[in-house]
Parts: C-alpha cells; structure tokens; sequence
C-alpha cells in the first residue's frame, strides 16, 4: 500500500530540483511544523537520490489527516534520506471566513452530531461546491501562493478537502512563473465515503483507498482513471515493515 503510494509520489521525480541538504528552517507559526522525517531502520535506499522539501498540507480536523502526513513523511526519509517536511495549515492562515475558523469549529461540530450533518450535507451538494471554490480561489489564491514559494517545497501533498482546489491552482500559477515543475499530489484519508471537496482534477496523481472513493472522484471531481491510484490508506512505516515480515514468515511456512 505504502510502496504504491510512493512509487507514483516519486514517478516524476527526475524532473524535480531536489534539495541538497537536509536542514530545517526554525518556524514559530503554530500553523505549521517543520521536521526532519526520521525512522529507525535498516532499509538500504538508492544511492544519489537527493533530500526533499516536502509540503503537507493539512489541518488538525480529526487525527487521520495529521497521521496520514507523518506516514508518508516517513517514506520519504526511506526513499530520499535528509528529506524535510512540514505541515501547514493554509485555510487557518490564508483563508477566509468561514473556513479560516476551521479547527475551532471542528472542535464544536463533532461534539454536536447533528450540526455537524448539517453542515457536511450543504457542504456536499454542487452548488455549494461551485460557490466555494470560486470564494477560496478568488480570496486566498495569491496568499496561498506567496506562502507556498516561500517555503520552497520540491512536492506539495494534500491531505485535507479544503487543500486541494486552491494550492492545485497556486502551484500551477508557481510552475508558470518560475519555470520550475511544482507537483502537487491529493492523498484522500476517508475510505467509504468522502466529500467532494477532495477531488481536484488538477493534481498529478490522486490516492484513494476504495472502489468508492475512486468512483466519487471520476463522477464529482470529473477526475481522469489515469489519475487515481488505489493505494489504501497510509500506514506508519513500522507497520508496514511488521506486515511484510509477518507475510515472508507466513509464506515460508
């Protein structure tokens, strides 16, 4: 699962200016967490690859999104060792109300079910959708772009349903003005259902864990098969080593 997910994250890889180092730059912002992916382990990585700058961009709305980021982050030190990521939280920094209430209001809605339904249900429907996405780009693009080009990432990852429409066209519009490939790459966290807010056609790949989440996407996100990759949800690395260890014990038994 894990090794699907990175194997396309890193398809394109010859065409990005990794980073030569590994530093971090020290960052107070409460919004956002810089740190040096890191695992203990003995996996042998592929000589000459260069550190990453990864961006994720996330918000702490339920524990997925968050650990979904630190799993991938983890593969990343596997593949391109000295990499860096950071966590950022672009709708409580740039975005405009309602949405830069995010957090404070997730905390409110999810201990007030019915609200929460509510909200998720006309948030859901078309028209809202076509309404946000004008609303989000035309208010908080730019800022979302000076942000993005100041951190300097090799690769930006989405891993919430407000982070998609948005940095899809910031890192477009960085491509455009620097000369320079900026891929951006959605991992959807949900599993049977999910939110059309996910699905933006114009990330480089999409990561979907169901038949159901990949459906939603070609229906309401009108986004390209050739795109989606059924890659399950991401896992931390440790597991992933316990599972494979676990089937090459069971297969030489």
């Amino acid at each position: 699962m894990m090794d699907r997910i990175m194997n396309s994250l890193s398809y394109s890889r010859t065409e990005w200016s990794g980073s030569d180092d590994g530093k971090n730059t020290n960052n107070t912002d409460p919004t956002t967490e810089t740190t040096a992916a890191n695992t203990n382990t003995s996996t042998t990585s592929t000589p000459n690859k260069k550190s990453l700058r990864v961006l994720f961009l996330s918000s702490d709305t339920g524990g997925g999104h968050r650990a979904s980021a630190t799993s991938l982050a983890q593969q990343f030190e596997v593949l391109f060792p000295g990499s860096t990521y950071e966590l950022c939280d672009i709708v409580q920094l740039d975005g405009p109300p309602p949405y830069n209430m995010l957090v404070k209001s997730y905390k409110h809605l999810s201990a007030h079910p019915h609200q929460w339904k509510l909200v998720y249900s006309v948030s859901n429907t078309r028209a809202y959708e076509m309404l946000a996405d004008v609303h989000m780009k035309s208010a908080m693009e730019r800022a979302v772009r000076k942000r993005i080009m100041e951190k300097g990432p090799d690769v930006v990852v989405s891993v919430h349903p407000l982070m998609t429409n948005v940095p899809v066209l910031a890192c477009s519009n960085i491509t455009k003005e620097t000369g320079k490939h900026l891929p951006i790459f959605t991992v959807c966290t949900d599993l049977g259902s999910a939110h059309s807010m996910w699905f933006a056609n114009g990330v480089e790949k999409l990561f979907v864990a169901s038949e159901a989440i990949k459906g939603l996407a070609m229906q309401r996100g009108k986004v390209p098969e050739e795109k989606i990759v059924m890659s399950g949800l991401p896992i931390r690395y440790d597991f992933s080593v316990q599972a494979t260890n676990m089937g090459e014990r069971h297969s030489e038994g």
